[in-house]
């Protein structure tokens, strides 16, 4: 503004720099409103997928329902793990690069190829003869072809990645004696080595047709004793290290939940 000051310019200048500041806030507001309606939205977009993957999820345990909360105890032994590995700086760049978020979540899904094996075979009382286990064998692989046909009808991929890597091969072995591929070593995505000493304890720690259950102590000594063969020798002391908390969350979540 020139002097010497005009009035009406003045109060003119003015009251429009008070219209472009009010504007200017007006806009903010509308911005951080939309931020938190759009993030509001995915919430509930995430927790519908949640929802309905878990649905299929116990679809599936509920075929095979002598397991009972198998779903929720894997999980929550997944979680355990991988605190403790954070804690102890095991694999750490590795999980660093992972979404928590999306990854436990998906381990719901590890046992989604089960759909496809016949009840017969599923709850079978007794040890599966060899071409009943070759169909059984067939689930990890079923499970990934699964989740693919619903990723090609999203937009939506971290979580969906995460599932495929851990249904396909959660049922690896550390020495290469697993299945679908044979995978060995850290050729088997940390994922699976992960989900493979979460599903075995649970296994081992829950009734099934064709045995009963083991004690937590018992399932720890299993466990102990697949390092190098069946697991990963650094994933097995890190379990070694939180085991009561495996057998906490074994001792408290039995039973079906349907």
């Amino acid at each position: 503004v020139y002097k010497p000051f005009s009035a009406p310019l003045l109060l003119k200048r003015i009251e429009t720099h008070l219209l472009v500041e009010t504007q200017k806030k007006q806009l903010k507001d509308w911005n951080d409103n939309l931020q938190e309606k759009v993030k509001e939205k995915a919430a509930q977009v995430g927790r519908l997928e949640n929802s309905v993957l878990t649905t299929v999820a116990e679809l599936v345990e509920f075929r095979d329902d002598i397991t009972g909360n198998h779903i929720y105890r894997t999980q929550k032994y997944l979680e355990v793990l991988i605190d403790k590995m954070l804690e102890a700086g095991v694999y750490k760049d590795q999980i660093d690069e992972w979404d928590l978020d999306y990854l436990l979540p998906s381990a719901q899904l590890h046992d989604v190829g089960k759909i496809a094996i016949s009840d017969t075979i599923l709850n079978k009382p007794g040890r599966l003869t060899e071409e009943e286990f070759e169909i059984m064998k067939t689930h990890p692989t079923t499970g990934v072809e699964i989740i693919e046909r619903i990723a090609r009808n999203t937009e939506e991929s971290d979580f969906l990645k995460y599932a495929m890597i851990i249904a396909g091969t959660h049922q690896e072995k550390w020495d290469g004696s697993g299945y679908p591929v044979g995978l060995r070593g850290e050729d088997i995505p940390l994922e699976g080595r992960l989900m493979a000493i979460a599903d075995v304890y649970d296994a081992l720690i829950s009734n099934r047709p064709y045995k009963d259950a083991m004690s937590p102590e018992k399932a720890r000594e299993i466990i102990l004793e697949g390092a190098g063969s069946h697991f990963d020798p650094a994933l097995v002391s890190v379990f070694e290290s939180v085991a009561e908390k495996f057998a906490e969350i074994a001792n408290t979540s039995q039973g079906p939940s349907y």
